[in-house]
Order: C-alpha cells, then sequence, then structure tokens
C-alpha cells in the first residue's frame, strides 16, 4: 500500500513537471513571436521594397518581350521596302503593300506598348523611392512647396482630381501650342499589374527646370494643385525627369 502511495506521488510529481515545462515553453514562444512581430514602419518598408522588387522583375520580363519582337521588326521593314520596289515596278498591288505595312505597324505596336509598361513601371519605382525620401523630412503642411536636388513636391490647397486635367491639359497647350505630354494618365495596366494606385494622378514628361517645366508648375501652384517633379532619375529607376501631378500614389492595401 505504501508503496503503491509512493508511486502515486511520482507520477502526480512527474505530470506536474511536465505541465510546468509546458508552460514554460509556451511562454517562451509567445515572446518569440512578440519579438518577431514587426513594426508598421518595417511593414511598410518591406511592402515598399516587395513593390520594387515587382516592378523590376515585371521590366525585365517586358525587356525579354521587346529582345524577341526585334528581329521580327527587322525582318517585317525589310519586306516593307522590298515590296515597295516591287510595287514601284508593277510586280506587285497596292493591297500587298498595305498588308506589309500592316503587319509591320502591329510589331512596331508591341514594342512602344512594352516600352510604355517599362516606363510606368520607373516612374513607379520613382514615385515609391521618393515617397521614402518625403517621409524622413518633418511633415509638410497644406500649401508648402519643397526643393531638393532631385525632387521638387508643393503639397497643394485647392486638393485634386483627375477630372481636372482638361484645365492643366489647356493651360499648356494654350502656352506652348501643343498637347501636354501626358506619359501616364490615371490607372494602366501596368499599375493594375503591380497593385499601385495612380487612379487619381498623371505623370507629364516634361523636365521641371525647363520653361514649359517651370510655367506648368507655377500654374500648378497658382491653382493649389498638388504635384511631385523628378530633375533626374531616382536610385533604381531610370525613368527620366517628369512631373506627377496629383497626391503621391500609394499600394493597394493587399
Amino acid at each position: 500500500m505504501k508503496e503503491a502511495l509512493n508511486n502515486l506521488m511520482k507520477f502526480a510529481f512527474s505530470l506536474m513537471l511536465a505541465f510546468a515545462l509546458i508552460a514554460v515553453v509556451a511562454s517562451a514562444q509567445n515572446k518569440a513571436n512578440v519579438a518577431k512581430e514587426k513594426s508598421p514602419e518595417e511593414k511598410l518598408a518591406e511592402s515598399r521594397a516587395d513593390l520594387i522588387r515587382a516592378a523590376n522583375d515585371y521590366k525585365a520580363s517586358l525587356e525579354k518581350v521587346i529582345a524577341a519582337h526585334e528581329p521580327e521588326l527587322i525582318t517585317k521593314r525589310e519586306v516593307v521596302e522590298r515590296v515597295k520596289k516591287l510595287v514601284a515596278d508593277g510586280s506587285a498591288s497596292r493591297k500587298e503593300l498595305e498588308d506589309s505595312l500592316r503587319q509591320l505597324a502591329e510589331v512596331e505596336d508591341k514594342i512602344l506598348d512594352a516600352k510604355k509598361q517599362i516606363s510606368e513601371a520607373d516612374s513607379m519605382i520613382a514615385e515609391v523611392t521618393a515617397a521614402e525620401q518625403l517621409e524622413k523630412m518633418k511633415p509638410a503642411a497644406t500649401g508648402a512647396f519643397i526643393s531638393t536636388g532631385i525632387l521638387i513636391r508643393f503639397t497643394g490647397k485647392a486638393g485634386w482630381n483627375i477630372a481636372e486635367a482638361g484645365k492643366v491639359q489647356g493651360f499648356f497647350s494654350s502656352r506652348f501650342g501643343r498637347v501636354l505630354p501626358v506619359s501616364a494618365f490615371g490607372q494602366s495596366a501596368t499599375h493594375d499589374r503591380l497593385g499601385y494606385d495612380h487612379r487619381n494622378a498623371m505623370d507629364v514628361a516634361v523636365h521641371p527646370d525647363s520653361a514649359e517645366g517651370q510655367a506648368l508648375m507655377a500654374f500648378l501652384r497658382s491653382a493649389g494643385i498638388p504635384f511631385l517633379a523628378f530633375r533626374q532619375a531616382l536610385a533604381g529607376s531610370s525613368t527620366g525627369p517628369h512631373i506627377h501631378i496629383g497626391y503621391p500614389s500609394k499600394r493597394f492595401a493587399r
């Protein structure tokens, strides 16, 4: 009887020890999970890095598309020149020339579209990088104008909606006699693919330090329209100088 009681007490002690060990392990695991949890700033930095990585991967795939079409482009151009000569000496019809020109245009369109998407991805990388730099500065008040060696930012006073783009285009065409060179208007397939919200913004391919850029920025400031101007390409992006009209774009919430 005494031996049975001792065995029972030993079992009970072993059970208590096991529960204590489980509790210690669980507590350590919870502390580790808390330590692993990232801060909002770390999550934002990681999201931006993911976005830039995805954009660069997308650009690489588009560059492969261009490379694949370039031999075909050369061939189609040679065909057009050959058919032109045949039409000139009466050996080919105008219909054959029209067909060869149409086929050439199709290949050219594919290459131009890929280049446009690369430009849009580059602009997006520049905007993401700029947002990171702007956050390191002091918060800008409404109507503030900030100029650095690379970036110019005006926070605006009147707000902005892309539906107002007509008045910006009207100013530019009346002032310079040509259409506003918009490189990205609102949301594009590139922005959709990369999960970037560009719905309420447009990019204009003018250098902010040129006469056109200076006049455009002066107009935007007088109208209270926010903008972000790039004097040169930012790290990781090969996009040229341009003016982003509207508030800084952001990634869609995942």
